[in-house]
């Protein structure tokens, strides 16, 4: 049960290099996951009538090469089976030949908008769930992160009506912009992040106030977000460099 859709990189969606940001990348992804819902029956539409909602914990992105200015892209995806809680999806970026650029897996969460409470795989209310044995993109499920160690204030903001989205949550695709933001300009300029681990844990509403927190590892970045002291979002960033 795959689907694919083709993209053009625009002039707004790359940074200083010409290439296509990674929250441009995630926003495809996103799009493409709800487009195909939609096909299948159960997409927007659908979840409004039925008081339900999808919602994105997780998510995992691995980049080989990005897309610049003008190029086209597509995306498959597909379901890619249930673990405990979670929905799974699966994600592949092609140039307009047919390589590789990168590969994604995704953990979703379907709710009960009435009772705001997560109805498990297992239930049978669920309107699909893919069957095992299917394809899979990534070698593992988005992991879950531990919280940072070392956390170091780098940012804060206030949530503003433009960062909501149609459940009047902060966007997904906003939270990391925050924490690439939190990232040092001069570091960004001969960097590019290849691998992202994000996971949503709560909501931020309109006029929260949040903290972007970061903590160097060995290897890479953890990112934090809070509201009130408390964890809503945590990622872990690895960079490659362009020189």
């Amino acid at each position: 049960m795959e689907y694919s859709e083709k993209f053009k990189i625009h002039s707004y969606e790359v940074d200083m290099t010409n290439k296509a940001t990674l929250q441009a990348i995630c926003q495809y992804l996103q799009e493409v996951a709800s487009n195909h819902a939609e096909e299948l029956g159960f997409g927007m539409t659908w979840l409004l009538e039925n008081s339900k909602t999808w919602m994105l914990s997780r998510l995992s992105v691995k980049m080989r090469y990005y897309p610049k200015n003008g190029d086209e892209i597509i995306i498959r995806t597909w379901p890619s089976g249930a673990h405990k809680l979670f929905l799974l999806r699966d994600f592949v970026i092609e140039d307009a030949s047919g390589e590789v650029l990168g590969v994604a897996g995704s953990s979703w969460v379907y709710m009960n908008m009435e009772t705001h409470h997560p109805i498990h795989p297992s239930s049978g209310e669920i309107p699909f769930i893919a069957p095992p044995g299917v394809k899979r993109s990534v070698s593992e499920n988005p992991d879950k992160l531990r919280p940072s160690e070392n956390p170091v204030l780098k940012s804060a903001y206030k949530v503003r009506y433009n960062d909501l989205d149609m459940n009047n949550h902060v966007n997904n695709i906003k939270y990391i912009e925050w924490l690439l933001e939190s990232m040092d300009p001069e570091f960004r300029k001969t960097h590019i992040p290849d691998e992202l681990l994000i996971n949503f844990l709560a909501e931020a509403m309109y006029g929260h106030e949040v903290s972007v927190h970061l903590d160097k590892t060995d290897d890479g970045f953890l990112h934090s977000i809070t509201n009130d002291g408390k964890d809503i979002c945590r990622s872990e960033t690895h960079w490659t460099s362009l020189e």
